[in-house]
């Protein structure tokens, strides 16, 4: 049986000694933690215990209550932030209101007290988490250690777990907060951290989340996890709020559509998506029949109950400003209703080229201005709305369905699975153009820039598919890293959100676009740029032949429509 989330989340701004510097914003990160470990469908802690501004014996009794009632099957945090000391041993001393550095041993709480408590505690899951001056010292023993923390400033340092390596760490003025507890609020709060399928966020996923931001302010944290498996600390909020989404969906229409008469199941569906893609747009009107919706889904009220509010909704002339009302009017079916009957999957008949249903949706192109390894004709970033669901490449285009097509084969590193390269834009118009002859179809293209953006993140806002850690790269990428410069057989690395493999690396992809400096003037409804003197066309998603940088989900280059090389080849899309 699973046991109680308990916590204690300490915060001193201010201090008596006139030789102990005033801090900003230690009480509000210890406030802001807290809130967001009782945050539900986040965190969800049972209890949180606030020590703000106390004394040190005070807050000390606290953390020995706290670990004194812990079972063993409780999950117990503990959260400093404030000033950290070094005694003559190098220990770790927690500094509190009434520390003096006169008499810092009886006056402060050594990390040794906690250690102890943590050695005698039956709980088997506990994480500490240390924003202060010097608190990488913790467990961490040298002669020089004074000497080398002596020249570095700042406010604090985090260790997750009992002991970390040391380090310092800052407040900043612009995040309110300090630096490494603002992103880890951050990474569980914004919906950044993928998580597992479930959307359970790892310790180690939200610790990597905040690292690789903090660097940027000149500061390291460290971690070291003393235990088996991972410890969860969160869910994703987007990816809970998905999936909740994704019940309801499946049960209105799988289960109930049965019993609902068309107009009224067609107008539910409306109301249930737009209350999940676009909540701040629904009247008063739309959310009470929103409400009536979800006391069916809970099996509150019964279909017939349920029905007669709609059809009331539906003939009341005072809502005509309702979005919904208008849509439903002009039979307008959102994307999860043109999508329901929708193959997932559709193959190629005369080649074999696999496809995946990439569904309509909106989403953030392009990379923000601090996003670590961007160019500037990456921005600015604007939101782009893919009306239409369409089918994308599962690979790249292979060396044998290129052959299939075509009766040749350009490529510079041969092997039937591996991508086709050394093809330029017009050699992939010419390739279309007979895939859709042999096909009997017109519906065979390139994508468009903003369709493989969309589709290479797969609602992913970070740098990569996968997240913002670039050491992970090689689990789905082949890049200069791993590649022996040459390409790879498509699909030997993991698959993106969607299911999609090799979106970074390999060989880059043509894209529909031309090329265009920046964003300013980009379509917005996810159509091919066409417009411009330029011929020069857009390319996607980095190479066998380049760095991590230039995988990024955001990166782009640019090249003559007629150019040839062997880090280049292409995915094909296909419209419904």
């Amino acid at each position: 049986m699973a046991g109680r989330k308990l916590g204690i989340v300490i915060g001193t701004n201010e201090y008596s000694d006139s030789n102990i510097r005033n801090l900003r914003f230690a009480e509000k990160d210890a406030k802001d933690v807290k809130n967001i470990l009782l945050s539900l469908g986040i965190c969800e802690f049972d209890k949180v215990v606030e020590s703000i501004n106390e004394h040190s014996t005070d807050t000390f009794g606290e953390i020995e209550q706290m670990f004194n009632e812990a079972e063993h099957n409780d999950f117990l945090l503990i959260y400093f932030s404030g000033h950290g000391e070094l005694d003559r041993q190098n220990d770790l001393c927690l500094l509190f209101k009434n520390t003096r550095m006169d008499r810092l041993l009886v006056t402060s709480l050594n990390y040794s007290m906690i250690k102890k408590c943590i050695s005698d505690s039956r709980c088997k899951t506990i994480i500490v988490i240390l924003d202060c001056c010097y608190s990488g010292a913790a467990g961490v023993k040298g002669n020089n250690l004074k000497e080398i923390l002596s020249k570095s400033s700042g406010s604090g340092t985090v260790i997750l777990s009992a002991s970390s390596e040391f380090d310092v760490a800052k407040e900043d003025e612009k995040l309110e907060n300090g630096v490494f507890t603002y992103y880890l609020i951050e990474g569980l709060k914004n919906g950044a951290i993928a998580g597992d399928g479930n959307g359970y966020i790892a310790l180690d996923d939200l610790y990597y989340y905040a690292h690789e931001r903090t660097k940027r302010y000149s500061q390291t944290p460290y971690i070291k996890v003393d235990c088996e498996g991972k410890i969860l600390i969160g869910k994703n909020p987007l990816k809970v709020k998905e999936q909740e989404f994704k019940r309801k969906k499946n049960k209105l229409a799988k289960i109930i559509r049965k019993e609902l008469p068309t107009d009224i199941y067609n107008m539910s569906m409306i109301v249930l998506v737009d209350a999940y893609e676009k909540p701040e747009e629904l009247t008063e009107n739309d959310k009470e029949i929103n409400n009536s919706l979800e006391y069916l889904l809970e099996g509150k009220i019964s279909v017939k109950t349920y029905t007669h509010t709609v059809q009331c909704y539906l003939e009341n002339e005072e809502i005509e400003d309702s979005p919904v009302l208008a849509k439903f009017r002009e039979q307008e079916i959102p994307r999860i209703l043109k999508d329901q009957d929708t193959p997932k999957t559709f193959t190629s008949p005369s080649t074999g080229v696999e496809f995946l249903l990439i569904s309509a949706g909106k989403f953030m192109m392009g990379s923000p201005s601090d996003e670590q390894g961007r160019w500037d004709a990456e921005g600015p970033v604007h939101e782009v709305i893919i009306k239409n669901s369409f089918y994308m490449g599962k690979y790249p285009v292979t060396q044998k369905q290129w052959e299939k097509v075509m009766g040749s084969n350009p490529s510079s590193f041969k092997g039937e699975d591996r991508p086709v390269e050394s093809v330029s834009w017009n050699d992939v118009q010419e390739f279309i153009k007979k895939l859709n002859e042999k096909d009997s179809t017109g519906k065979y293209r390139l994508p468009s820039e903003s369709e493989c953006e969309y589709a290479c993140r797969a609602g992913i806002t970070t740098r990569y598919s996968f997240g913002d850690d670039e050491s992970k790269l090689g689990d789905h990428a082949w890049y200069d890293q791993n590649s022996g410069s040459e390409t790879h057989p498509v699909g030997q690395k993991k698959s993106n959100l969607w299911g999609l493999y090799d979106m970074h690396g390999n060989v880059w992809e043509w894209c529909q676009d031309k090329w265009h400096e920046n964003y300013n003037g980009a379509p917005s409804d996810g159509s091919a740029w066409a417009s411009g003197s330029s011929s020069i066309r857009v390319y996607r998603g980095g190479s066998w032949g380049d760095g991590a940088r230039s995988c990024r989900s955001a990166s782009r280059g640019i090249v003559d429509p007629a150019f040839r090389f062997g880090a280049l080849g292409f995915r094909v899309l296909r419209t419904l």
